[in-house]
This record gives C-alpha cells, sequence and structure tokens, in this order.
C-alpha cells in the first residue's frame, strides 16, 4: 500500500505544480499533429491519416516510451478495437475487431515474417529498439496484402538510417508487488552517415525472472531472457534511387513449470529468429517510383520438457524442434496518371517452408499480382479501388476485391466507408502437422483438403475536428465462412490415459459486428485527455453462441501531461476489457490502471517511473501482477 500511495503521490505532484498549471505550455506536439501523420499502410502510398481510407490508427514511439513498454505486444494492448490474447506456448498475438488471433497480418516495414510454434508469430518476441512508429488497419486488406488480414494489419515501421550522428541509451529495473519478477532492461542505439552511406544499428537485452501468484503449477510467469539486434543500411545511388539493406535478430530463452500429462514439469524454449531484406527504391520520373525486395525470413524453436513427456500414440508433428523459412520477393511500381488517379501496381513469390526431427518436410509457394486505383473523383470525394490474386501450390486461387471511399463534407469533417473481401490460407499444422494441446490429452489432425477461410466486410464512420476536441465513429460488420475448426472424431484409453481426436475441417461461419469510438481533447495547462471504446457482438453460425475469447467491450482512457520547459511529462491510463465467453467457463471483465511520469535532467538525459497495473487487477485472467519500474534515458 505504501507503494502505491508513493507512487500516485509523485504523479500528482508533477502533474499538479501551480507555476505550471499558470503557464499551460506542452510539448505534446504530437498531439496536435497526430491528424498530419503520413501513414503507408492503407494504401502502400504515402497519405496523411485523416485522408487515408478505411480506420487506421499510429502509435508513436513517444507513446510506446510513456507505455513503458519493451515489445510490439505491450505497446500495442491500449489500441483501439485491437484486444491481446494469449496463445499456446504463453505467445501474445492481436485480435482486430474480434475476429481471432491468426486473423491479423503482422509485418515489419511491410515484410512478412516466417511464423513460429504452432504457427503463430508471439509479438511479446519482438522488441521496440528500432520502431518509429506502428500502424494498424483494422478493416480487410488481403486486397493489397493477402492471407491473414481478413480482421487488419500491424504495420511496424522502423527506424531509417541517420543522416547525421545519433545515439541513444535506455536502461530500466523493475519488480512486482510481490517481491517477485524482478526485469532488467537495456537498449542502446547508434546511427551516421559517410557521403552517400548511411547506417543505424540497435540492441537491446530483457531478463526478468518468474512469478507465481498462487503457489500452484503452472507459474504464472517464466523466466525471459531475450536478446536482440537489428540494422539498416542504405546507399545512395544517383537520382533519386537508393538501396536498402537490413536485418532484425532476436534470441529468446524462457523456462517455467507447467502441468503436462498430470505431472509437474519444467519447460524450457528457446526461440532463434532472424529477418534480413535488401530492397531498392527509386524514382523512375517525377510522378512514378519502383520498389524492388528481397526478404528472408527465418525461425527455429528449441523446446525440452523435464521430466519428459510420454509419447503421443500415433506419429505427430515435432514442433519441439522445428525450423521454419519465409523468402519473398516483391516489385511494386507506382505512378499518378491523368491528374486525378494513382496507380499502384505489384507482384509477389513467396516459398514458406518447414521441417522438423521427425523428418516432417513440407513446403508452400504463393504467386501474386494486385492492382490498386487511388482516384481522386472531385475535390470531396476520393476512392479507392484495390484487387488481388493469389495462387497457392496446395489449393488453389483466391480473389479478393476492396472499396474504400472518403467524402470531405467539411475541411474538418469526413464521412468514410469500405467494402472489402479476405481470406487465410490453412497454416502448416493444419494441412499437414499432428500436435497436440490441453497437456497431450487431445491430439490435433491435420487435412491436406482443407479450404481457404473467406470474409466479407462493410465499415461506415464519420470523423472530424473541432478546435482542441478530435473524434471518430465507426460501425462495422464481418462474416467469415469456411473457418477452419478441429472437429472431434474419436476417443481411446479412459480415465487419465484418456486421449480425444480432432482433424481440422471447414465447417465453421460466423457474423461479427461492432461499433468503435475514439477521441481526444486538449485541454487547459497541458492536459490532454483521450480515449477508445469498442463495443463487439459477435455469434458462431454453427452453434448459435458467442464467439470464445472476444470482450464484449474493451476501452481505454489515457489523461497525460506535458510541461517543457520543466521537461515533465505524465499520464495515467485506464484499460477496460470485458467479459468473455468461453465454453467451460466465462472470463470475468478486468480493469486495468498504468501510469507514467518523466522528467528531463539535461537536454540529452532523463529520468523515468512508472507502474503497470496499479491496483493488482486481473488476477483471475492471469494478468501480470502490479509491477514497478525506473529508468534513464540518453539521446544525442
Amino acid at each position: 500500500m505504501m507503494k502505491k500511495i508513493l507512487i500516485v503521490t509523485c504523479i500528482c505532484f508533477a502533474l499538479f505544480i501551480p507555476e505550471i498549471a499558470v503557464s499551460g505550455e506542452t510539448s505534446a506536439h504530437e498531439n496536435d499533429s497526430k491528424i498530419e501523420d503520413m501513414v503507408v499502410t492503407a494504401t502502400m502510398t504515402e497519405r496523411i491519416i485523416k485522408d487515408a481510407p478505411g480506420s487506421v490508427e499510429v502509435i508513436t514511439e513517444q507513446e510506446i516510451f510513456e507505455m513503458g513498454a519493451d515489445t510490439v505486444a505491450q505497446a500495442l494492448e491500449e489500441a483501439t478495437g485491437l484486444f491481446m490474447t494469449t496463445e499456446t506456448g504463453r505467445m501474445m498475438r492481436p485480435s482486430i475487431r474480434g475476429t481471432g488471433n491468426k486473423h491479423t497480418l503482422v509485418l515489419i516495414d511491410g515484410r512478412r515474417m516466417t511464423p513460429g510454434f504452432k504457427d503463430l508469430t508471439g509479438l511479446e518476441q519482438i522488441p521496440v529498439d528500432m520502431i518509429d512508429h506502428i500502424e494498424v488497419v483494422r478493416g480487410p486488406a488481403s486486397a493489397l496484402y493477402g492471407s491473414d488480414a481478413i480482421g487488419g494489419v500491424v504495420n511496424i515501421i522502423t527506424k531509417k538510417p541517420s543522416k547525421i550522428l545519433t545515439l541513444g541509451a535506455t536502461a530500466k529495473y523493475g519488480r512486482d508487488t510481490y517481491g517477485d519478477g524482478e526485469e532488467s532492461v537495456g537498449s542502446a542505439y547508434v546511427g551516421n552517415s559517410m557521403g552517400r552511406f548511411g547506417f543505424l544499428l540497435a540492441g537491446s537485452y530483457r531478463d526478468k525472472n518468474g512469478y507465481d501468484m498462487d503457489g500452484v503449477t503452472p507459474d504464472d510467469g517464466d523466466d525471459i531472457d531475450m536478446n536482440s539486434a537489428a540494422g539498416r543500411f542504405s546507399y545512395q545511388l544517383n537520382g533519386g534511387h537508393e538501396l536498402l539493406a537490413g536485418f532484425e535478430a532476436v534470441d529468446r530463452n524462457f523456462n517455467g513449470l507447467r502441468d503436462l500429462q498430470n505431472l509437474d514439469r519444467e519447460r524450457d524454449t528457446d526461440d532463434h529468429r532472424l529477418n534480413c531484406f535488401l530492397e531498392y527504391d527509386g524514382k523512375i520520373t517525377p510522378e512514378s517510383s519502383l520498389m524492388l525486395r528481397a526478404n528472408h525470413s527465418w525461425h527455429e524453436n528449441e523446446i525440452t520438457v523435464d521430466p519428459p513427456t510420454s509419447e503421443i500414440a500415433g506419429s505427430i508433428g515435432d514442433e519441439s524442434n522445428a525450423e521454419r523459412t519465409l523468402d519473398q520477393l516483391e516489385g511494386r511500381f507506382t505512378s499518378r496518371i491523368f491528374e486525378k488517379h494513382v496507380l499502384t501496381m505489384g507482384t509477389e513469390y513467396i516459398k514458406e517452408r518447414r521441417e522438423d526431427d521427425d523428418a516432417l518436410d513440407d513446403y508452400v509457394e504463393t504467386y501474386s499480382i494486385y492492382a490498386q486505383d487511388e482516384y481522386q473523383i472531385f475535390d470531396p470525394l476520393y476512392m479507392a479501388l484495390s484487387a488481388r490474386w493469389d495462387h497457392y501450390s496446395d489449393f488453389g486461387s483466391e480473389l479478393t476485391p476492396r472499396l474504400s471511399m472518403t467524402y470531405a463534407i467539411l475541411d474538418n469533417l469526413r464521412l468514410k466507408g469500405a467494402w472489402g473481401m479476405g481470406f487465410r490460407a490453412p497454416g502448416f499444422l493444419e494441412l499437414y502437422i499432428p500436435t497436440y494441446v490441453k497437456q497431450g490429452k487431445e491430439i490435433y489432425e491435420p487435412n491436406a483438403g482443407l479450404d481457404p477461410e473467406s470474409s466479407q466486410s462493410y465499415e461506415i464512420g464519420i470523423q472530424g475536428e473541432y478546435k482542441k476536441f478530435q473524434a471518430a465513429v465507426t460501425w462495422f460488420k464481418t462474416d467469415i465462412e469456411d473457418m477452419i475448426e478441429p472437429v472431434f472424431y474419436t476417443s481411446t484409453g479412459s480415465g487419465k490415459k484418456k486421449k480425444d481426436y480432432y482433424q481440422y475441417q471447414n465447417i465453421a461461419e460466423a457474423s461479427i459486428w461492432g461499433v468503435e469510438f475514439e477521441c481526444s481533447l486538449k485541454l487547459p495547462a497541458g492536459f490532454t485527455l483521450s480515449g477508445n471504446l469498442a463495443y463487439l457482438d459477435t455469434e458462431d453460425k454453427t452453434t448459435g453462441e458467442e464467439l470464445e475469447g472476444r470482450p464484449d467491450y474493451k476501452g481505454s482512457v489515457k489523461l497525460a501531461y506535458a510541461y517543457q520547459p520543466w521537461g515533465i511529462r505524465a499520464n495515467v491510463r485506464v484499460t477496460h476489457v470485458g467479459e468473455r465467453y468461453y465454453a467451460d467457463e466465462d472470463a470475468d471483465s478486468m480493469t486495468i490502471v498504468d501510469a507514467y511520469v518523466s522528467k528531463d535532467i539535461t537536454d540529452r538525459f532523463q529520468i523515468f517511473a512508472g507502474v503497470d497495473n496499479l491496483f493488482n487487477s486481473g488476477k483471475d485472467n492471469y494478468e501480470a501482477p502490479e509491477f514497478f519500474y525506473c529508468g534513464i534515458r540518453f539521446s544525442y
């Protein structure tokens, strides 16, 4: 309790100093320019966010700092209409608009990553060292990006090589209210240019001890040891042409107790990931550009269990020791034609491969072409029409169109609408690899005859600004067909030795609709109040029940403060997650309170402190306990 009182007192002291209240100056310039942010994910071309079609949110580097976020998963926790789910292996995955964790495509600078353990890429494995900002596009984006973008896209935009000497470092330490979960985080970066050559290098480490709130297996949090490095290298050719190369490398180990096959066992996991790419960007003419890119993504996991689990009846894919690769070749041409049209055309080739210690070796190839026409019909009315054709080596082709329109009712008031189709191709496990879940009590068998999941979505919204107030309201609806679900067909054994067998099939249909609300208000004396709220209604058309794990409400409110002359910034954030339906037992709603405060010591040094989950909420939902942290940041 004394810790809570001390943290709240410090934050209130920073927020309510009389001299500051009189002045009312603020350095929170990012709030002023939020509607002027440039985004690329919605159309693959640069557009001001207020003019970009559909629903787009930008999470800035400064906002990530002020959340105390160490990973992309933490940086997305307060995003509108996005819910972070904890999946098998304790991986954190985003679900946009209730579509599910496999229906959100995650990119780094528009590049795909190979999936990880059980066909999932955990965002808690991606550090924030190199992030410039994150763009979240809500709504189907398969017309530009292909498979997995039924719910939307999370595009992690990284920093580019520096033109001048740039240095920075951060050190952070924290622990939870029980004295467990001790964490140390460090990161640093350096960048510069030498003539036509520029570079930016970054690295970080994260060391976090495990914790157990109830003293009963499994542990509530694992020991985590994560090291990462990333780099960007650019070379300026003549006449607006540039070569860009880069890499991201992450090594992560996590260790904790699990209840596996009715016995407490220690589970130790090593995750290794390497992404690398080479890209050419050039101005062919003043009105046209060309991008060519080769991308390689590699992932390997090694899992050991002590004492080892017994063999599962029948051959199963070895998810404990698997290697995955993704190779991507892409070309894209963009040009302005007939003054009012911006035409984008592209082609893409992807080869994904997976092999494991059981000698299971499979691959899937994809050939794609896509096109988009951005047409300024007349001054107030803008239209973006796009379509993509994907051909898979294993199960045929998919065509996904999308139409978006923006009508400027006034200079500061816009009406936006969109219709689009999306799809998700079956993953390796669903097609080829038998796996076991729930401590080996259930076995999911593959089905090489699966069809892709498909969707059709609609949305309409209005957004605008008036003086210091910004707001947006959006209604959306998504219908998903041929959802891939495991279907029970037999059991073997009895009692503790009983095993249930399932096979993946295209059986389910789902309907999802909801309303999103976002707003921001600049208050006097340097304060800003902002928030979002999403209401969700889901139905599994096969059973008539709600879809599992989707909250009926999810929203965030943030009161932020900034005073430039004294170099003080602070915020208090409240996030509410509503009830979630599960077949065995519903999950209760929870409300999480976080706080942050920082002070500039000099132009180069800043100290900061904060607390996550101030009132220790969400224990029944396996939410991490109350966590206090402090640190220092240097920049040049």
